[in-house]
């Protein structure tokens, strides 16, 4: 009589490949509609030297975000320097992720009236210049290893990029919209040129000579309409000190709803790892949220969604009204946010206290409520 060979097999491989998995945020280029999602540093819709991780297709129409890199400077040689020129209706904001970038901002209307005066500043790695419509800008590259985060407000900008494309693939990517560019159509994309204005070459201490207000030599207050440029040096603009659901948040807005009409904000966040035994709050915006990551490590967790890291120059995109959770998982942990409202840092703002410094402290925000330096 032959043995009887009997081969047990385990259960719990059976069980796990036939259970549902949960979705992953993690695509591999820009989605064309408003979903949750997360792309790798150099992932994202690609056109030259610009990069575009968030699109109007993709955030609704809230917003677009650009990340531009310069391929280099050829020593000896002079950046290029784009046309000044005015949007009626896009907010344009610049942001030195690194490297060096030269801006230049003047209201047009007051420019054309001459009371007012051209302003520049050298924006370095962590340095804001805002542009808000209506203003005449220009700007140039000044390192040959610099990179330029771009937030355009609403979406839908970046199809004047995709226009100037000669055909309608790049790196194996269809552009929405793209299919030739014609000089013509420049009011199409609210690009009004304003060639009569000659940017000023007077730089002093990466400022214009003569100029008012401070840089990095003292406070950068956010100015208090919609009409005037916005000049914020790392750390030398408002910041408020937040404790909430076991961690403390370092806000640091760069433009809000004051200066926008309410249409979104810009800001960054520096934000403590998480007290151990302590779950971080869910959070429900009404209007679209994205974060990009600086330094740190950032985890993120959507409903629906695997939870998520993110490093330095990833990017994580939540719509509107969809609850989600963050939290640090590596010590300062600092990420800039864009919202195509005020809830996200109006809402934080209103639970903390001004502050003065670009750190937390240092004691756990769970072990005492009264605060050790400011």
């Amino acid at each position: 009589m032959k043995p009887i060979i009997v081969t047990l097999l385990s259960t719990a491989g059976l069980v796990s490949a036939n259970a549902p998995s949960t979705p992953s945020l993690w695509v591999t280029t820009t989605p064309q509609s408003p979903v949750p999602y997360a792309l790798k540093k150099g992932n994202g819709i690609r056109l030259g030297d610009n990069l575009f991780p968030i699109t109007g297709n993709s955030s609704g129409g809230a917003f677009c975000i650009m990340n531009t890199n310069d391929a280099g400077i050829p020593l000896g040689s002079v950046p290029g320097l784009l046309f000044p020129h005015v949007h009626r209706k896009t907010f344009e904001n610049f942001y030195a992720t690194k490297g060096r970038v030269q801006l230049w901002g003047q209201n047009l209307e007051t420019y054309r009236k001459n009371t007012s005066t051209q302003q520049t500043r050298t924006l370095s790695q962590g340095d804001f210049g805002g542009i808000p419509p209506g203003t005449i800008h220009t700007f140039m590259l000044l390192e040959p290893d610099t990179e330029l985060t771009g937030v355009l407000v609403p979406g839908g900008f970046e199809e004047f990029f995709f226009h100037m494309s000669d055909s309608n693939a790049n790196n194996n990517q269809t552009l929405p919209g793209a299919g030739g560019f014609d000089t013509s159509s420049l009011a199409k994309w609210d690009v009004f040129p304003q060639m009569d204005f000659v940017p000023r070459r007077d730089v002093v201490n990466g400022r214009e000579a003569n100029g008012t207000g401070h840089w990095y030599d003292g406070p950068n207050p956010l100015p208090s309409n919609e009409s005037a440029p916005i000049w914020i040096a790392k750390n030398y603009g408002p910041k408020y000190l937040v404790t909430d659901g076991g961690r403390y948040h370092v806000v640091a807005p760069l433009v809000t709803g004051q200066q926008t009409n309410n249409t979104f904000s810009q800001g960054t966040i520096t934000l403590s790892q998480q007290t151990a035994g302590m779950a971080p709050p869910t959070v429900n915006y009404t209007m679209a949220t994205a974060f990009l990551l600086q330094e740190g490590e950032l985890e993120v967790t959507v409903a629906g969604y695997a939870p998520i890291r993110l490093i330095d120059g990833d990017a994580v995109f939540v719509p509107a009204n969809v609850s989600f959770s963050y939290h640090a998982t590596a010590e300062f942990t600092k990420f800039m946010y864009v919202t195509g409202g005020d809830d996200l840092d109006t809402g934080l703002i209103a639970k903390g206290t001004p502050w003065k410094s670009a750190f937390y402290p240092q004691q756990s925000p769970a072990s005492s409520n009264k605060l050790l330096w400011i």
